[in-house]
Parts: C-alpha cells; sequence; structure tokens
C-alpha cells in the first residue's frame, strides 16, 4: 500500500479494502475500447482521492499514479499504473453511483454526509486500456472527473447482517453513458457470475468466468470464486443477462499476495476454483466473525435497488 494512502486511511479510520485472491486460472481481462464488456465499462468509474490529480492545461487533468514495485515482473499486469488502490464503483442513474459501504464509512452507518469522505474523493471515469493499447495518465478529460455532492447512506455493518455497500451523488449528471441495469432474479449456487472493477487501483479489469461458492439466503451477502484484490471493492459483479447482482465487497484470504521464492519480489495469492489449497491460507479465522468460507465476498444488490426506490418517491 501506497504511503500516501495509509497516511490517509489511518487518519480518517478507514475500514480495511477488499482482499481476496486469484482462484484457479488468473483469467481478468484488461477492458479496452474493442472489448466486448467495453460499453458496460463506460459505467464503472474509480474513486481518485483529490491529493491524486491535478490541473493539466485546459480542460484537463493528470493523475499522481504509483507502480506496482514489489510485484514480480512477470505476473500478469504488474507494469500498469495504480491510483494508489481507489475503490471501484458503478452508475445506477445519471448521477448516482453505488460502492461498497466501507469505501465511503469506517463502521456504522452514514447518511447525508457532505464532508470527510465526500470531499476526499471523486470519482472518473474511462480508467481503461486506449484504442492504441496505452494507458493515458497525463493528460485526461477533466470532464470524465465527477465529484461527491453527498454520500446519501452508508453502511458497513461489523455483525449480521454485515451489509456492506454505499451510494453516491455526484456534483453533476453523468452525460453520455447508460447506467447499469440491477437484477432482482435470484441466484442459484454454481450460477455464472462476472465483475468489472478496478483491482490494485489499475485500469479496468474484468473478471470472469466465476461461479457462485455458496448462496445462504439468510445473509447479506454470497461467496464466489471471481479473481479480486485490493481496489475491488465496490465493482459490479454481473449475471448472465449482464444485470448487476451484487457489489464486491471482500472475501478471503486476507493476503493477496506471496513472497515468491529466493526472488525480491511478490506473486499473486492464489487458490483452486472451489477456494481451496491457497498458497497462503488465512491462519487467523477469527478477523471474519461468521465467514462462510474461502472466497470473494459479494453484496446482494437487492437492499441498494430498495434506496434507489426510496429515493426516487422523494426526489
Amino acid at each position: 500500500m501506497g504511503l500516501r494512502l495509509f497516511i490517509f486511511i489511518f487518519s480518517m479510520g478507514m475500514s480495511t479494502l477488499c482482499s481476496a485472491a486469484i482462484f484457479g486460472v488468473d483469467n481478468r481481462e484488461a477492458i479496452k475500447t474493442t472489448s466486448v464488456s467495453y460499453q458496460l465499462s463506460r459505467a464503472t468509474a474509480i474513486s481518485v482521492l483529490s491529493s491524486l490529480h491535478k490541473p493539466a492545461g485546459p480542460g484537463r487533468i493528470s493523475l499522481w499514479v504509483d507502480q506496482l514495485e514489489n510485484l514480480c515482473p512477470n505476473e500478469r499486469f504488474a507494469k500498469d499504473p495504480s491510483l494508489s488502490y481507489g475503490c471501484s464503483g458503478f452508475l445506477v442513474a445519471p448521477d448516482l453511483i453505488v460502492t461498497a459501504g466501507h469505501c465511503m464509512v469506517n463502521t456504522g452507518e452514514s447518511r447525508n454526509e457532505t464532508e470527510h469522505y465526500c470531499k476526499a474523493f471523486s470519482w472518473l471515469f474511462d480508467y481503461h486500456v486506449a484504442f492504441d493499447g496505452k494507458i493515458n495518465t497525463e493528460s485526461i478529460p477533466a470532464a470524465n472527473l465527477y465529484k461527491c455532492k453527498q454520500v446519501i447512506y452508508a453502511v458497513k455493518d461489523e455483525r449480521a447482517p454485515y451489509r456492506d455497500y454505499a451510494l453516491v451523488q455526484l456534483d453533476r449528471p453523468v452525460l453520455g453513458r447508460t447506467p447499469l441495469k440491477l437484477g432482482s432474479t435470484a441466484l442459484r449456487t454454481g450460477e455464472q457470475v462476472s465483475m468489472i472493477g478496478y483491482p490494485l487501483g489499475v485500469p479496468a479489469k474484468r473478471s470472469a468466468p466465476a461461479g457462485v461458492l455458496l448462496n445462504n439466503p439468510s445473509r447479506e451477502s454470497f461467496i464466489t470464486s471471481l479473481d479480486a484484490l485490493e481496489g475491488n471493492s465496490g465493482s459490479a459483479v454481473f449475471n448472465a443477462k449482464q444485470e448487476v447482482v451484487g457489489i464486491l465487497v471482500g472475501g478471503t484470504p486476507s493476503l493477496s499476495f506471496v513472497p515468491a521464492r529466493q526472488r525480491n519480489c511478490e506473486i499473486y495469492n492464489k487458490c483452486s476454483d472451489a477456494g481451496t489449497g491457497c498458497l497462503l491460507p488465512d491462519q487467523d479465522t477469527s478477523k471474519f466473525p461468521g465467514y462462510q468460507r474461502v472466497g470473494s465476498e459479494v453484496q446482494r444488490i437487492a437492499p441498494v435497488m430498495n434506496l434507489i426506490k426510496a429515493l426516487s418517491r422523494r426526489r
């Protein structure tokens, strides 16, 4: 974790961001303008600390990015620039973004917050690989960056029912992009899911295919084999119809990297598709009270849908 973000998290008491691993084969793919999922990705965004962007000429901004220095150079996407583990999010209305609750509140609930987290983070769209294969961080259209007007609602439960979601209002409507469709059909264990987000703060990646490993209907979340790392918190999780069925919020193992043997670098922590045989399993299971099993944890979208409906009636 970069020093700048560590200081920020320490000062604000921010919850630990999503941790998980690579399950089975690392089948993440970079979102490009030519990707089948490109249009879906245009409705996703990455949160950017206010200290990590600056003006770069009329109507342009540049980003202060890090490199994934500790990652072994032969690991996938090791050369991508990193926005210091910004959270992921996605549009559900022209001026509303959904993300993980722990990205916008430490613990408990927050309503109509306009100061701490809202002022600290803006939301950047089109952070992906360009048509020419390059990643632009030096001259980005300022119109792609949206400030937070208010965190309408954020919740991060430390105990049952373990809710973890947030709804953020932007400072202006996002034009030229279609908000993602939310799905109400119940999931089944074994069903295929996919995800678009920004692992480790790198440009947009799609994780697929993956399956639902455990789906206890009494819980707010379900467990999948989605390849997920820090920074994927808030990522949109899709069913086969490309409807959003959940928000990536966490997972086990809690350590996403493993020291490489006889090398001064790290590799991704890897587990089987079934969530077994991890290179580095969790040693302290008490960190996850009531946790279901190893895998990537996804907050169900249903309570978010109810929140949006309630908000629309008041607008």
